[in-house]
């Protein structure tokens, strides 16, 4: 079996120095110069108390994965076990180029993951607020060694309305450029309109959609894990460096900026893939005082494979809600994962 590793980002945002740096870099004028004020909000940064949920599920329920990088700026927890063998502690020196740190920027983060020493091919990027809550196979992430993506070629109803949708529109402008995007989608069409894999409903949207829109391909992937190929971000790099060094360079989120569903969207476009309805992978939820309950017996039902719980910092109560979903993790989470002291 080819080795898979799972990637987690994570920041402390409470962390005193963390914050006096970041604050030193707003206030010098290199915040983000474009952009919804929601791209670079506390709660983008905000530790909710969850992480070591994310390691006991990954230990329940992928004890085959190979490693698991764990990408800060130098920060960990506490009670994190660094001697567990599994267990790689990167800090963001060791990968992004110097020239480019400190960073602030998710997109930065996670464009630069295929210069991570000794990262396998095939790897899964987590964000800390996304947990399995099911046994997941290796097959679940990677078929015959290519990655399994939710493919939707529909345009996405909020296009246009907030930072991330601008984001997946320049996905879409420098994957035209460096890519006959219609003439690969045709050639792989049979993998759009997989009715096995999407469901008749999916299929025939995918189908309709490009019909209509030809070259525009959204490349909007969800809020669940995402299966990469390092290869791929490699190839992207040499192809169409611009876009992704000038998203690098950026110490804030920024309109202008890609993100890595870019790399889904090259290997998608290239037929390098395994089609999924991402409803069949997870749940996103929204976390408010209105969804904490049903998010909490999502989790105490182990309802889906993965759950994201995002915090949108709209909720009056942060810390009922946090502790709320930490009760529910624990009730089906209690014992400690060998990456815990």
């Amino acid at each position: 079996m080819d080795k898979i590793d799972f990637v987690l980002t994570w920041v402390d945002g409470a962390d005193p120095a963390w914050l006096a740096e970041k604050h030193r870099y707003e206030n010098g004028g290199a915040a983000m110069a474009l952009g919804d004020a929601d791209a670079n909000a506390d709660c983008r940064y905000r530790d909710c108390g969850l992480l070591k949920y994310w390691f006991r599920s990954v230990e329940r329920f992928a004890p085959w994965v190979n490693r698991v990088f764990f990408v800060t700026c130098g920060q960990k927890p506490a009670w994190l076990d660094e001697s567990n063998p599994k267990l790689r502690l990167v800090d963001h020196r060791e990968y992004i180029p110097a020239e480019c740190l400190p960073t602030f920027h998710s997109n930065t983060i996670e464009l630069n993951l295929h210069r991570l020493p000794d990262l396998s091919e095939r790897f899964v990027l987590f964000n800390d607020d996304l947990f399995l809550l099911q046994p997941v196979a290796p097959g679940f992430y990677f078929r015959k060694g290519l990655p399994v993506i939710p493919c939707d070629l529909g345009i996405p109803r909020w296009i246009g309305s907030s930072n991330i949708s601008r984001i997946a529109i320049n996905n879409s402008g420098v994957l035209k450029l460096g890519l006959d995007v219609e003439r690969l989608v045709w050639r792989n069409i049979l993998k759009f309109a997989d009715v096995r894999a999407l469901g008749i409903a999916r299929a025939i949207k995918n189908v309709l959609s490009f019909a209509v829109n030809r070259v525009y391909i959204a490349g909007t992937f969800g809020h669940l894990s995402q299966a990469h190929l390092k290869s791929t971000f490699a190839d992207v790099w040499r192809v169409q460096p611009r876009a992704l060094e000038r998203t690098s360079r950026s110490r804030f989120r920024t309109d202008d900026s890609v993100n890595h569903w870019l790399m889904s969207a090259w290997d998608m476009v290239s037929g390098r893939f395994f089609p999924v309805n991402e409803k069949r992978k997870g749940a996103f939820i929204v976390l408010t005082e209105e969804t904490v309950d049903g998010a909490c017996d999502a989790i105490r039902r182990r309802a889906h494979p993965e759950i994201c719980l995002n915090d949108k910092g709209t909720n009056a109560d942060p810390e009922r809600c946090f502790a709320a979903v930490a009760a529910a993790f624990e009730s089906i989470l209690p014992d400690k994962s060998s990456f815990e002291k």
